[in-house]
């Protein structure tokens, strides 16, 4: 379980317009790479097709997947010249755990 203070860079991470639309996108898989460089189809969200798609320069969308990597919302997973990205399902579970705990009471 995740303790209070170790909410603080989540809640900081989610704290950015840009961030919270890169989640959805990863969330939603609306983007998932075409291809990879063997000609084979990814079901992960990747970081360039984020950047074309929120009109959001490669440099800066780095820096926010960095952001959420480092809060840990999201997973990166590189292969070759390819970063994928996807939903830290744990820490989404436990952050959602600790928001309902405020609503049931």
């Amino acid at each position: 379980m995740i303790k209070n203070n170790d909410l603080t860079p989540i809640f900081k991470a989610l704290s950015d317009k840009n961030r919270l639309q890169i989640l959805e996108h990863i969330y939603s898989q609306k983007l998932k790479c075409s291809l990879n460089d063997e000609g084979k189809c990814k079901d992960k969200t990747c970081i360039k097709d984020l950047s074309g798609c929120l009109k959001i320069s490669m440099p800066t969308i780095s820096h926010h997947v960095k952001e959420l990597s480092n809060a840990g919302l999201i997973i990166t997973k590189k292969k070759g010249r390819w970063s994928y990205l996807e939903i830290n399902p744990k820490n989404f579970k436990e952050t959602n755990k600790f928001l309902s705990s405020f609503y049931n009471q």
